[in-house]
Formats: structure tokens, sequence, C-alpha cells
């Protein structure tokens, strides 16, 4: 016994012409090609509400943030009450770091890998000079995310507000 079943197009619809009993699997073109929209069609607004305006801003801002690792050391006594290269005095007991390049006054997001503990500095100094480290955290930084005991360690680090 030979059975025979229509055939669906690619949207599983079978179509039918009224006048007709037989079953097309392809409406006629001026179906397939309409401008008529479906009731899903996200239609494009033209202009954003000032909410949505500060929500995008913030989404490209916090996705701008670049995360990055490298390997901190922490100085302390010997520099403390000394000038910084921004001009201010070193206080080991400051959440500072030193760094490169940055802007001073930049505030980074430093992460111990290790054990996830963050703290926020200020970069208020230059440095470091060993080409192995990113930067140098001030005694009490390092002591926040970590013990002065170890010297380094292995951190993530984020801009989180530039100056510039």
């Amino acid at each position: 016994m030979l059975m025979i079943f229509p055939i669906a197009n690619a949207d599983g619809k079978i179509f039918k012409d009224s006048g007709s009993s037989a079953t097309n699997t392809m409406p006629d073109s001026a179906k397939r090609f309409s401008k008529d929209f479906d009731n899903d069609t996200i239609l494009k607004k033209d202009t954003l509400s000032i909410e949505d305006e500060k929500l995008v801003g913030e989404l490209i801002e916090n996705s701008a943030r670049k995360i990055s690792t490298g390997v901190v050391s922490w100085y302390g006594d010997k520099f403390h009450g000394r000038k910084t290269a921004s001009g201010e005095k070193y206080d080991k007991h400051e959440l500072t770091a030193a760094h490169k390049s940055l802007p001073f006054g930049t505030k980074v997001k430093v992460t111990n890998i290790r054990n996830g503990k963050s703290v926020v500095v200020e970069i208020n100094d230059r440095g470091p000079y060993a080409k192995s480290r990113v930067l140098d955290l001030s005694q009490a930084a390092f002591s926040e995310i970590g013990h002065t005991n170890t010297g380094v360690m292995q951190v993530e680090y984020e801009i989180i507000k530039s100056e510039d």
C-alpha cells in the first residue's frame, strides 16, 4: 500500500489554496515576499529613553573594563614618609600603589587569585622597577589581601576609576 503525505516547507506550515483541494508546499510569491510583520517581530526604536541611555552607557563602561593578571609586591618601612612621584608623602598605612604608567589618582581593584580577597588602591607613585611585577602595593594594601611574609603574590587587577 502506498501512502502519500503532504510536505511542509521550512517553517513546518502546509499551505492549501482556498479554491482547490490540492496541497501546496510553497505559498505563491505574493505571500512569500509580503512585507507584513509577524506578531513577534521587534521594531526598531529611533530614540532611547533617558533611563535606557544610562543603562547602555553603564553596560559599555562595564564591558570595557579590562581585567589583567600579574605579580605584585609591597613596600613599607624604608619608604614611609618619603615623597612619592605624585608629590604626596608615602604612608605605608594607606591603600595606595605604584604603577609604571597609570595616571595618579586612578583607582584599581586588586584581587588575590589564591584567596579571592580584594582591595581598592589609588595610584600615587611610579614603579615597580622589577620587570616581572605589575604593581607595588603599600604595606597596608598588601596586608588586606595577603600576608607580607610572602613578598609577592599573583593577582587580577582592573581599573575602576581613572582621573583622566
